[in-house]
């Protein structure tokens, strides 16, 4: 989903409308404290087709580093 999509489907909402997240495991109700930025890993969206070629993906997991001004994924932090 991209951010316009979201903010498409959030329009149709009443603007008083609290958001909440579903905990995955329990389905208990999470708080968003804060939207951040950042990116995967993994992510080669920005590499050349040279640059493709010479990429080997890593055998470790993806993980995903914060940047609040240049990251490429909008990410809600919950507790």
């Amino acid at each position: 989903m991209t951010v316009g999509e979201l903010k498409a489907l959030l329009a149709t909402l009443p603007d008083d409308m609290k958001i909440q997240v579903l905990d995955s495991d329990q389905g208990d109700p999470e708080d968003i404290v804060d939207l951040t930025r950042g990116t995967w890993s993994n992510d080669t969206s920005d590499l050349t087709d040279d640059e493709l070629d010479d990429w080997e993906p890593s055998d470790e997991e993806p993980e995903f580093v914060q940047d609040s001004e240049n990251g490429k994924t909008a990410v809600l932090v919950i507790w």
